[in-house]
C-alpha cells in the first residue's frame, strides 16, 4: 500500500497537522494485517528489538530496524540512517502477517 492509502485510514479531517493515537494506529496495522503488542515504554534504543514503530521526544514517531541498526525517520529524506539524536519514549514492535499453508503455495 502507498502512504496515501494507509494515511486515508486515519481520520485527520482537515487538520494540516497529523496526529494520531497509539490505539488508531494498531488499528490501522492490524487492518493491513500487521500483528503488534501493546506500546512499551523505553527511553533507550538498545531495549528495541525486531522493526518497531516508535515514538520519540517531540511528539514524532519513526521506523527502527533494530537487526539492521537503520532509522527511517520521515522527516530524514535522504532516506535510513544508521544513527539517531532522538530519544525514543515508546515504541510498537510489528510483526508481518502469520505465513500459513495457503500463502506458502
Amino acid at each position: 500500500m502507498s502512504y496515501d492509502e494507509v494515511a486515508a485510514m486515519i481520520d485527520w479531517g482537515d487538520k494540516s497537522a497529523h496526529y494520531t493515537t497509539w490505539n488508531d494506529l494498531c488499528g490501522v496495522l492490524a487492518e493491513i494485517g500487521l500483528s503488534v503488542e501493546a506500546p512499551i515504554n523505553t527511553s533507550r534504543w538498545s531495549d528495541i528489538q525486531g522493526v518497531a514503530i516508535v515514538h520519540v521526544q517531540r511528539d514524532h514517531f519513526m521506523l527502527y530496524d533494530a537487526e539492521n541498526g537503520l532509522f527511517y525517520d520521515p522527516a530524514e529524506m535522504e532516506g535510513p540512517g544508521v544513527a539517531s539524536d532522538r530519544v525514543p519514549t515508546s515504541y510498537l514492535t510489528v510483526y508481518p502477517p502469520a505465513l500459513t499453508t495457503a500463502t506458502l503455495r
